[in-house]
């Protein structure tokens, strides 16, 4: 199931970064730059490509959630007349 997900990832990954959605057309490029073997499974290039991807989405939605909250807080404070 992991693989499914990491699958899925990196092919969001590769429509965004081409901005397409036709499935077949990233699933092309995808075996084309050698994430997927020809019968569409990850290799060990895109797992580790997703991984990565992964990674960094992670980072930075904990960045923006960190960086979110504490604006939040600032403007409550100045709000209420404790900043």
């Amino acid at each position: 199931m992991r693989d499914f997900w990491a699958r899925e990832r990196l092919l969001r990954h590769i429509g965004e970064r081409h901005d397409t959605d036709d499935v077949s057309r990233i699933v092309e490029i995808a075996k084309t730059a050698g994430y997927l073997d020809q019968s569409g499974q990850l290799t060990e290039l895109g797992k580790h490509l997703a991984r990565e991807k992964f990674e960094r989405d992670e980072k930075s939605r904990v960045a923006d959630a960190d960086h979110g909250t504490g604006t939040f807080i600032l403007q409550v404070q100045r709000h209420s007349g404790t900043a």
